[in-house]
């Protein structure tokens, strides 16, 4: 049985518990470009207990990041500050241990007319841009992830999609009403919210391309480090692996 330190942040105290086989194998049998479902997946059955907000579909991505490598820091055989991009880069290069969570909104300004504020972008609202990859005709990839995290986190005049019920369904009306504006509105509308967001940051520096989400190395890291991802898959045996069905885990 491993052990597993109680995990705190500002909002959180988690405690965590190996994952049973039979949850691993669950969480193999998922596929590989549903990140944020399998980080939704992995936390249900690794959360032992937390204190706080309760639901990993309700934290942020930073936070759900966080758990992930919570983990991976027990239980891979580097240690703490394991290895990442084939040894070239290690945990302790993204970790921004010193800045947790801020304020729940920033403001982003009056842009035609209208009042918008910046939330941060939650396991739900992440889970949905990634359900959505193909349903906007024309838009894909790094495209896709840039306007469904306009959708998600600008709110609009008190008016925000909503994180629970069918989220689907509203975020993908916000992202036609956003990407339909015109392009002078919609280059000021991401130019104010890629400074407002910056505002949110905690925990990890988190972009997003083609894939999904990733994290930037620290901006003090002694030398130029590659963008990172923490795969849940990296947190199963290959013996877990092969009973879902898949190949062998390429690593963090």
């Amino acid at each position: 049985m491993i052990h597993f330190p109680v995990l705190r942040t500002r909002r959180l105290t988690v405690r965590m518990r190996e994952l049973a086989m039979i949850d691993a194998i669950a969480l193999a049998a998922i596929p590989p470009h549903l990140n944020e479902e399998a980080t939704t997946a992995f936390l249900r059955s690794a959360v032992d207990d937390v204190q706080g907000v309760e639901n990993p579909e309700d934290w942020t991505v930073q936070e759900r990041t966080m758990a992930v490598c919570h983990y991976m820091a027990s239980t891979l055989d580097d240690g703490p500050d394991f290895s990442l991009a084939g040894g070239k880069a290690n945990f302790s290069d993204y970790l921004l241990g010193e800045q947790d969570y801020p304020s729940e909104h920033v403001e982003v300004g009056t842009i035609e007319g209208d009042r918008w504020e910046a939330r941060h972008l939650t396991g739900a609202l992440a889970g949905a841009i990634e359900r959505l990859q193909g349903e906007l005709p024309g838009v894909s990839g790094h495209a896709h992830w840039r306007i469904g995290r306009m959708a998600a986190q600008l709110i609009v005049n008190g008016d925000a999609v909503p994180s629970a019920g069918d989220v689907d369904a509203a975020l993908i009306e916000r992202m036609r009403v956003i990407a339909n504006y015109p392009e002078s509105a919609f280059v000021q509308l991401l130019d104010a919210f890629e400074a407002a967001r910056h505002e949110l940051d905690h925990l990890f520096l988190l972009e997003a391309d083609e894939h999904g989400l990733m994290a930037l190395p620290r901006e003090d890291s002694a030398a130029e480090k590659p963008p990172a991802r923490f795969p849940v898959g990296s947190c199963i045996t290959e013996l877990a692996r092969y009973l879902g069905g898949k190949p062998a885990a390429a690593g963090p």
